[in-house]
């Protein structure tokens, strides 16, 4: 009876380990968006271990030709952070739309 009950304490033991010790934690990138001079919107995306990757583009508001090719950088950038395994998880807009921040995770 002993050895029985020992031996279902150990598989619950087993079964309870903590999950992020499992897993290594979540993957996240943070990308900011903001414009920061008539014309210009500036792109940074922030990656675990403190690397940056910073883009800039043309301010949607200039003409209809601009706003394409804005939509369409968004897009290529969007689509290589899926291609890489990572999903949209929240957005955060501030100063009335002129800062936007959107947090996308990995393997969640």
């Amino acid at each position: 009876m002993k050895k029985l009950l020992f031996l279902g304490a150990c598989l619950v033991a087993l079964a309870s380990s903590p999950a992020m010790a499992q897993t290594g934690g979540a993957d996240v990138v943070v990308m900011s968006v903001r414009s920061i001079v008539e014309g210009r919107v500036r792109v940074v995306l922030a990656y675990n271990g403190g690397k940056t990757e910073e883009v800039f583009l043309r301010n949607t508001t200039i003409t209809d030709k601009a706003q394409d090719e804005t939509t369409s950088e968004y897009q290529r950038i969007i689509a290589k952070l899926y291609q890489q395994g990572y999903s949209l998880k929240s957005t955060v807009s501030q100063d009335k739309g002129s800062f936007s921040t959107l947090i996308f995770v990995k393997g969640q």
